[in-house]
This record gives C-alpha cells, structure tokens and sequence, in this order.
C-alpha cells in the first residue's frame, strides 16, 4: 500500500511540475525597464538580467543565490526573497493558476496567457511595486546545468 501511495504521489507530483523558459520585462513606477530569461524547472528557477552589469538569480532548494553577471561572483541571498518564493509557488500551480495571490504585504495580480501560464505579473509590496510582462515561454526540456550556481553556465 505505501508503494502505491509514493508512486501515485509521484506521479501528481510529476504531472503537474512545470518546464519552462520565458522571455521577461519589469518595468518600474519610474518607467526604468530590465529584460532578462526565466527558467523553471523541478521547483528550480533561474531569473537572468540580460545587462551584464546586473545579475543572475538562482532558486533551488529553498536557497536563493545571486551571481554577478559580468564577474560571476555567487553570494547567497537570505533577505528579500518573498517575491521570487511567491513567483515559484504561483508558477508551480500551473495550470491552476490564480488571479490574486496574498501575503503578509506582498500582494499580486496575475494575468495569465491562452495556454495558462503567466503573461503579467504586478507585485506591490512596502518594497517593491513593478510590472513582470512574460513572453516568448518554450515549454521544452531544459538542461540542469542552467541551475548551477556554482560552475555558472551562461545562457544566451
């Protein structure tokens, strides 16, 4: 019976995990815009700033990690990581994604794209109050490399 109950687990677990890569824009009450890539992968996410002079974030494992783009310098992040927690649990709901998602002063509103997924994102909080537009997602199979944090890979 406990074999049936893990495999049947696995199974939901499996058949609702996402893969998938996404082009994204923020843009910024002060009208100041970042383009980067978004990888999701096995509760995995990469959230890259295509500017060399920003970063790259990698979430696995419930750890954050922050790799300088042009010096790849890795520093784990421990503070502000609520917004990119909240994005890989509403990600993970796919297909069932909702239209609000609350928490504590996190607020945010989700438009979703003709196959389900997220097209916008606006996130308000005490700290932060910006646009997420995402587009041009592949829901293909994406190489584990790219969610190294150390032995960084580049994606271009």
């Amino acid at each position: 019976m406990k074999k049936l109950i893990l495999l049947f687990s696995f199974y939901f677990n499996s058949l609702f995990a996402v893969e998938v890569k996404c082009n994204f824009e923020e843009v910024y009450k002060n009208g100041e815009v970042q383009e980067g890539i978004l990888m999701l992968k096995d509760q995995s996410l990469r959230y890259q700033y295509i500017k060399q002079d920003l970063f790259t974030i990698i979430a696995k494992e419930n750890k954050f990690y922050l790799i300088r783009n042009d010096t790849k310098f890795v520093q784990k992040l421990t503070d502000n990581t609520e917004s990119l927690e909240k994005f890989m649990k509403l990600a993970s709901d796919y297909p069932n994604i909702k239209e609000y998602y609350k928490d504590n002063d996190l607020y945010i509103k989700v438009e979703k794209s003709k196959n389900n997924f997220i097209k916008r994102l606006s996130i308000k909080s005490e700290d932060v109050n910006l646009s997420v537009n995402i587009f041009n997602c592949n829901f293909d199979t994406i190489n584990k490399k790219y969610f190294w944090h150390f032995n960084f890979v580049e994606y271009s």
